[in-house]
């Protein structure tokens, strides 16, 4: 069937526990990035570069470091592959070619990712889920325990083989160049400097760093690390989306258990890396190639404690107006994603308010509660009038060829 004749997923056929799993998501997705986008590059790995390292300031990062940091961005991974499964049964099911509507829907979200990355901010995720979500649907009908266990090998074993081969050769670098990668890490250092001043100015200004930076982050962070990261957890959200863990259907008893198995691995194996990462003096390179490997592992098992903790309150039916306000931005988690860009950006960037480095960390906390606050009200509002959220629409436009009525 031609993909212009093809229809979306209705209303009705949505799994409201994984709207209410993706708005967490997305909220919570907001308490990491926004230090990418008020902060210079270094300061999202290390408290160190703006001496956050005592008072309020060091609470804020470290607590964060335990809930959120790689945390929410692993439940996106995961929803993401479920939603991979979702959309490509149903498209199956309805008698469409659902290969040429993955395609064509991935297609689109490459390019909204490459606008974002190189137009609005560097730290774009979307270029790489739609890169990723051709790859996995490769492996949709896999039976679920081999996704889990070759999800599991990938998202860890490679990504971690990297990092310790990459610590492994510094011992061969030039002591020069070890000392520039510490010295860039450093706030008065010209690098550090030079970001300032082209996030504080117009917006024309911004795009040599913002370029480079996004390049990076797909030429060679994507191809060594995320894609491997990515693909494990969009496996394994295939796996839990066949097993019906998403969707609110196991036990209380089953959620339960597996949220304290995943805190007793997960907080331990963070709270072992943050030491190390003290111990080494907060050392850029030692942390990007080792240190990190503890809260890329450890803050998988914490990701799962947060979805057990939706998936309960779902199933439990609590705190209805919550679920309800969660449900809505999480249906519109893409225009939220990006509304996030565009607010912070405002804030904080030349072309705007200008307030690039000026803001603590703890001082950031407010301004996140200030977004949550008006992405959940608008996402009820604007759903209350509207199928889709704005850029939700748009990209399924896009994806079927046809204009998707947007008025309910």
């Amino acid at each position: 069937m031609d993909v212009q004749h093809s229809q979306p997923v209705t209303l009705k056929d949505r799994i409201v526990s994984l709207d209410v799993l993706r708005g967490v998501a997305v909220l919570g997705i907001l308490l990491m990035n926004i230090v990418s986008f008020s902060m210079v590059t270094s300061a999202y790995e290390s408290p160190s570069v703006y001496n956050d390292l005592v008072g309020a300031d060091w609470y804020t990062w470290l607590i964060l470091h335990y809930i959120a940091d790689t945390k929410f961005m692993s439940i996106f991974s995961i929803l993401f592959g479920a939603g991979v499964c979702i959309f490509m049964e149903r498209a199956k099911a309805k008698g469409h070619s659902a290969w040429k509507l993955q395609t064509s829907r991935m297609f689109w979200l490459f390019v909204i990712g490459m606008l974002h990355a190189y137009l609005l901010w560097f730290g774009d995720i979307l270029v790489a889920y739609a890169l990723c979500g051709m790859f996995i649907a490769t492996m949709r009908n896999w039976k679920p325990a081999v996704l889990f266990i070759v999800g599991f090998v990938m998202m860890f074993v490679v990504p971690v083989g990297f990092g310790l081969l990459l610590y492994w050769t510094m011992q061969f670098w030039p002591e020069e160049e070890i000392l520039r990668m510490q010295e860039t890490a450093l706030i008065n250092s010209p690098e550090m400097q030079a970001e300032i001043s082209a996030y504080t100015g117009p917006w024309v200004g911004q795009l040599p760093h913002r370029a480079m930076l996004a390049a990076m982050l797909q030429f060679i962070i994507f191809p060594l690390f995320l894609f491997w990261h990515c693909v494990g957890l969009m496996m394994v959200g295939m796996a839990a989306y066949k097993w019906k863990i998403l969707s609110a259907s196991k036990s209380v008893r089953f959620y339960s258990a597996t949220a304290i198995i995943s805190a007793l691995l997960g907080f331990p194996l963070i709270a072992i890396g943050v030491w190390y990462k003290q111990q080494h003096g907060w050392d850029p390179a030692i942390n990007r190639f080792l240190d990190s490997n503890w809260n890329l592992v450890g803050g998988v098992f914490v990701a799962f404690v947060w979805i057990c903790l939706v998936m309960l309150v779902c199933k439990l039916g609590l705190f209805t107006f919550a679920r309800k306000a969660l449900a809505a931005t999480g249906q519109m988690a893409l225009t939220n994603y990006l509304g996030q860009t565009i607010i912070c950006t405002t804030i904080f960037y030349g072309h705007g308010f200008g307030w690039f480095s000026q803001f603590e960390r703890v001082e950031l906390l407010f301004v996140v509660i200030a977004i949550w606050v008006f992405q959940i009200f608008f996402s009820l509002l604007w759903l209350k009038h509207f199928r889709f959220g704005p850029f939700e629409w748009l990209w399924r436009s896009a994806t079927y060829l046809k204009w998707q009525p947007l008025v309910r």
